[in-house]
């Protein structure tokens, strides 16, 4: 099974130069909780989680309609290809912990996202084929990786943190 067999077609997109209350309202219009970020000429640059929203608003103190999607968006992109066979995405989102990826062209153009869900709705819908294409056991190992806990930079120098 491809990419292109799970991923979803209507994807919400915001700009660069967009405020994150433009992002927010996008998530809440197509009732999803990440945005694909694009940037001039419609190449996809980033993605924009709600996550994201959440923390830059209580980084800076300021309302949404004050900063821009720059300011909150991942700096690392990792995509997937519409033939990329879905163990080779799985492996991809459990290497990055990202529970979406966006499918793209060779442009970097987007044409859809395959999440988590989507793969694990998939291999639910073939439990009871004699030969799924998506063994259970790849989703149930994929949601495990993702859900490691980060290492976060909590911006303290060694010489500040607190000693244990």
């Amino acid at each position: 099974m491809k990419a292109r067999d799970l991923m979803v077609r209507t994807v919400a997109a915001v700009r660069t130069d967009e405020s994150l209350s433009r992002a927010a309202a996008a998530m809440r219009d197509h009732d999803c909780g990440t945005v694909v970020v694009l940037k001039p000429g419609g190449r996809v640059t980033a993605m924009l989680t709600d996550r994201d929203i959440c923390m830059a608003a209580l980084r800076s103190n300021r309302p949404l309609t004050e900063l821009r999607v720059e300011q909150a968006m991942s700096r690392q992109l990792f995509c997937c290809g519409p033939d990329d066979d879905v163990a080779c995405v799985q492996d991809a989102m459990s290497l990055h912990q990202v529970r979406r990826l966006p499918v793209v062209d060779a442009d970097q153009r987007i044409l859809g996202v395959i999440s988590l869900d989507d793969i694990a709705r998939a291999a639910q819908r073939q439990a009871n084929y004699l030969a799924p294409s998506i063994p259970t056991s790849g989703v149930g190992r994929t949601l495990g990786e993702i859900c490691r806990p980060h290492l976060v930079d909590s911006g303290l120098d060694a010489a500040s943190e607190p000693h244990t």
